[in-house]
């Protein structure tokens, strides 16, 4: 990766996320679409770790953990041991589900849920991670 990539690489980071939130939530009509971006290596981690944290600030998240749900039939849960652990868990519409596991410390997961049914199960074990947006049928 060239030096200029990576000095931007936060500033890219908080583009996506805020470009994913910020997206049309009309997807009813849109049937089902699932975009999931997982770190692979330690550079990855650390640059998705960066963008979900720049998003977390800009929630004004004080603690490791946000779970917000408006709707119907909506059930999350979120399990986090060791430290320095985020996630940030958001679901709209009705009939989702979220599970995430968290251990072993420096993990950062945001799940992003919209319109009806849609399935999240993700663990993640020390250093890990991703950000998962779905829009349901």
């Amino acid at each position: 990766m060239t030096k200029t990539f990576l000095r931007q690489a936060p500033k890219l980071a908080l583009a996506l996320v805020a470009a994913l939130v910020s997206a049309p939530m009309d997807a009813a009509h849109a049937g089902s679409l699932s975009l999931s971006l997982n770190a692979r290596t330690a550079q990855e981690a650390r640059f998705l770790n960066t963008a979900i944290t720049l998003y977390a600030l800009h929630r004004d998240m004080k603690s490791g953990a946000d779970l917000r749900q408006t709707g119907r039939n909506n059930a999350a849960s979120l399990f986090q041991s060791g430290g320095r652990n985020r996630a940030i868990i958001h679901q709209e519409g009705r009939d989702h589900t979220a599970r995430l596991s968290q251990t072993g410390g420096q993990n950062a997961q945001v799940i992003l849920q919209f319109g009806r049914g849609a399935q999240a199960d993700i663990t993640q074990t020390g250093g890990q991670a991703g950000i998962l947006l779905q829009f349901g049928r």
